[in-house]
């Protein structure tokens, strides 16, 4: 754990904050310039290859962002080091499913369209 530690921590937390806000603005941009998105524009947007990597990057991010920010939570408020580390493991296990989760589904979409 000694990765996101101090500095690195920031900087990583910091890093994921400007993919997120990169890839919402994207999405804004899609939204006002364009046609207008209909279901069958939105699946062919969430199912092409650009889409689905753009979608499984957006929640990487997110569960960098939130895993740091949850981490600093907990190691500041939680002092029981039994506790500690069955709510950072939870927490990890439960941000990782998620990515795993979406990464699955997007690969599942990608192999039904092609």
């Amino acid at each position: 754990m000694k990765v996101f530690y101090g500095q690195r921590a920031w900087l990583l937390q910091r890093a994921s904050a400007l993919a997120l806000l990169l890839i919402l603005a994207l999405g804004a941009a899609l939204l006002l310039v364009g046609p207008p998105l209909t279901y069958e524009r939105w699946h062919g947007l969430a199912t092409s290859p650009h889409g689905a990597v753009i979608i499984v990057l957006f929640f990487a991010a997110l569960s960098l962002h939130g895993w740091i920010g949850a981490r600093d939570i907990v190691l500041d408020y939680v002092h029981s080091l039994p506790v500690r580390l069955s709510v950072l493991a939870i927490i990890a296990v439960i941000l990782f499913a998620v990515v795993i989760r979406v990464a699955l589904t997007m690969a599942a979409q990608l192999s039904l369209v092609s």
